[in-house]
């Protein structure tokens, strides 16, 4: 009895501390509102907000949220060029172009709506805006807009991908809106970067910097069974003090080779043909890391097509840049083709091409790391029987975490038998080792065929992701990869599994059905734990 009549207390002094709790809440909502109208200020200075209207229930929302702050004299709305008008020049009325494109005329009803006697400020803002003009015009709004004045970046994230693939670019887009990473901007996946800068800096200026999320989700969530979809994310930024945004994104694929059958392709179309059918998904993504199969050198000799020697020409680079590659190891057997000349000159050319390399094709103690904030990548090849030793390689990799605790080891390995569909006993045993030196993730290729995923005390070792960008045509399994998505939170370690199928050297994003087909397939040869985080194609661990 007296055990059910505490319960009973417990239960009302928590409905009283819930009741209250709300209670006070919309007192400051209320007070909050009557200062700014006392006061002729808002706390809110900007926002982002989708423009297609399936995301209707966010734009309420959206603006909803806005109407408990005050009520806004004036409200400039930010929208993407959708149809390329623009030039190099803001567009503004009286251009007829504000009637037709919808980043505008969807928005425009919401506001007459929740803000009738607002005076409505259209900008279109053209796609080649650099940043240095758009911060330009966010300190000419600022200068010369009244104190609650309140700029909406009219724009959707995420186009045209998988919803995980979708949700993977939004972690660095988020990140870096709210954190306000002017380095970042032009490298997120949204429809105008520009707008969202101008939007972000236009609250810096104003001091409201405290970032209110309103909703972020995709088109899935209000239609469902896309296999592409937009995502839409929606926030206010107010007075407060500023919360960081943490994540980071890493994107692991595997062999590239640009000689060969894949350089008659380029030669026959352009630099950017590999990479034509799979671009969109390389974009907004911290680092896109690959495995550089080969040196790139000024005047390549030729190859015969069934040499087994390559050699790239300069036009790899534009190919890499055009993916957004950011990192390459050079730690395989093939960057050595040409002897050390060559791979002197391939480091100088993509040094010239703000590409980071990694690893050594012969030696473990030249090049064998590359650091990124609190991220360390180590690679290794280990085809050669006078390569570096497992116990160098142990050694190194101990060394290196004892060094630096606090950040994520990823150790790249070039390693194994050819078309071979699962690793090595010598390969699961190197890896066990190096996972119990401090490796935090193995990330291995050279098979040209994706092998096995271990979970070995908490970690993951990816035996091989196969060829990215190859010509082996003769086989369905080297005409297959996967591309595995690396999202880096503070406590968690979140990997998104991507299998792509390649056609005349031209990797694409298998569809919805032959991916669950491919994933099955890996998870039946995996690591028995891993079975259905493998299937769902995301496996997320605790750091």
């Amino acid at each position: 009895m007296m055990q059910s009549f505490y319960k009973t207390w417990i239960l009302i002094i928590f409905i009283i501390l819930l009741a209250g709790g709300i209670f006070l809440g919309y007192q400051y909502l209320v007070n909050s509102k009557q200062n700014n109208e006392e006061t002729g200020q808002m706390n809110i200075a900007a926002g982002v907000v989708p423009h297609h209207l399936l995301a209707e229930d966010i734009i309420q929302d959206f603006f909803d949220y806005i109407s408990l702050d005050g009520e806004p004299e004036t409200i400039i709305l930010l929208s993407p060029d959708h149809f390329k008008v623009g030039g190099s020049e803001f567009i503004t009325e009286p251009s007829p172009a504000l009637k037709i494109d919808h980043g505008i005329t969807n928005l425009i009803p919401f506001i007459q709506e929740y803000f009738p006697a607002a005076l409505i400020k259209p900008f279109i803002i053209p796609q080649d805006i650099s940043l240095e003009k758009a911060a330009q015009f966010a300190v000419s709004l600022d200068s010369q807009s009244s104190q609650n004045t309140v700029v909406v970046a009219s724009v959707d994230f995420s186009h045209y991908l998988p919803v995980s693939a979708a949700q993977f670019h939004d972690v660095k887009s988020i990140r870096t809106l709210i954190n306000f990473e002017e380095e970042n901007f032009e490298n997120i996946e949204v429809d105008s970067w520009q707008a969202l800068y101008i939007a972000r800096l236009f609250a810096k200026l104003r001091n409201s910097e405290y970032p209110k999320v309103i909703a972020h989700k995709n088109a899935n969530d209000f239609l469902e069974n896309g296999e592409e979809v937009t995502s839409y994310f929606s926030l206010v930024f107010e007075k407060g003090d500023f919360a960081e945004e943490k994540g980071k994104t890493i994107l692991f694929l595997g062999d590239i080779m640009l000689d060969r059958g894949v350089g008659y392709f380029m030669k026959k179309n352009s630099a950017f043909y590999p990479l034509e059918r799979i671009s969109q998904f390389l974009k907004g993504i911290d680092v896109v890391f690959g495995n550089l199969e080969g040196p790139i050198i000024e005047n390549p000799p030729y190859f015969s097509d069934e040499s087994l020697k390559f050699a790239f020409s300069p036009q790899a680079l534009k190919t890499l840049s055009f993916g957004n590659f950011n990192l390459v190891s050079l730690a395989n057997n093939h960057t050595f083709d040409l002897v050390e000349a060559g791979l002197q000159e391939t480091k100088e050319l993509l040094t010239e091409a703000s590409i980071n390399f990694v690893g050594h094709p012969i030696q473990c103690d030249r090049d064998v790391s590359f650091k990124q904030n609190d991220v360390i990548f180590l690679a290794f090849n280990k085809t050669y029987p006078f390569n570096c030793s497992n116990e160098e390689i142990v050694e190194i990799v101990k060394k290196e975490k004892n060094l630096n605790l606090d950040k994520f080891l990823i150790v790249i390995f070039h390693w194994g038998e050819e078309y071979y569909p699962k690793s090595l006993i010598s390969q699961q045993e190197l890896a066990q080792q190096t996972i119990e030196a401090g490796a935090d993730l193995i990330i291995g290729s050279h098979s040209h065929i994706v092998q096995e995923i271990e979970e070995y005390q908490g970690k993951l070792i990816f035996y091989s992701l196969g060829n990215f960008i190859f010509d082996q045509y003769f086989s369905t399994e080297t005409q297959q990869g996967l591309v595995v998505g690396l999202e880096l939170q503070p406590a968690r370690a979140i990997f998104r599994l991507f299998p792509i199928q390649s056609h005349l050297s031209q990797p694409f994003l298998m569809n919805k059905e032959t991916t669950e087909d491919f994933l099955e397939k890996l998870a039946q040869k995996s690591s028995q734990c891993l079975s259905a985080g493998i299937e769902k194609g995301i496996i997320e661990l605790s750091l």
